[in-house]
């Protein structure tokens, strides 16, 4: 296994993390963290939706970043899923990358591209809370490419910059994984 410790799966919404992390977890022989889950047990709450509406998205983001700091100061191997917003929230991109220079997590970006993001979130959306700023049409397709256009925006310089692998969720699951535990080991 590689010096680090920590495999950090990050990625917009749907890009597989909750997915493609247990199963590399399994092969890994580690525990998966899904952080989103990790927030919702420490507050009380039942879903990110609700925890978003009852604290508003800053304090979702105190918390979020608070279990990350947390997760990684117990230097516990594991596989850990970050929520799609989580290396934007203040303080976040510090936390990971003074982790990152000492070699305590390895980070993969999922992306499965633009398109392809769209489409999953045009036929899921889950329990998520809306984006600040998405605005409803009515038309599922038109709203997703919208909101995922924002994010590659916003998000994916970010991201790309402090991925050590990328990992293309378009392909099989099977090559997925394979790509992640080989980057990892």
């Amino acid at each position: 296994m590689s010096a680090s410790t920590i495999l950090v799966l990050i990625g917009l919404r749907l890009s597989g993390k909750s997915t493609l992390g247990p199963i590399a977890a399994r092969q890994l022989g580690l525990e998966f963290v899904d952080l989103d889950d990790a927030v919702l047990k420490h507050l009380g709450a039942t879903n990110v939706t609700d925890a978003f509406g009852l604290l508003g998205e800053s304090a979702w983001r105190a918390a979020e970043r608070a279990e990350l700091a947390r997760l990684l100061a117990a230097k516990k191997s594991c596989v850990l899923s970050l929520g799609g917003g989580t290396p934007m929230a203040l303080g976040a991109e510090q936390i990971l990358r003074q982790a990152q220079a000492r070699g305590e997590i390895f980070i993969a970006l999922l992306d499965p591209g633009e398109s392809e993001l769209a489409m999953r979130l045009a036929n899921n959306r889950g329990d998520r809370p809306p984006l600040p700023g998405s605005v409803s049409t009515g038309d599922a397709r038109a709203d997703a490419a919208a909101e995922v256009r924002a994010l590659f925006e916003s998000r994916m310089p970010l991201y790309r910059a402090l991925a050590n692998v990328i990992v293309d969720t378009k392909q099989s699951q099977n090559a997925c994984v394979e790509k992640l535990v080989s980057a990892f080991q």
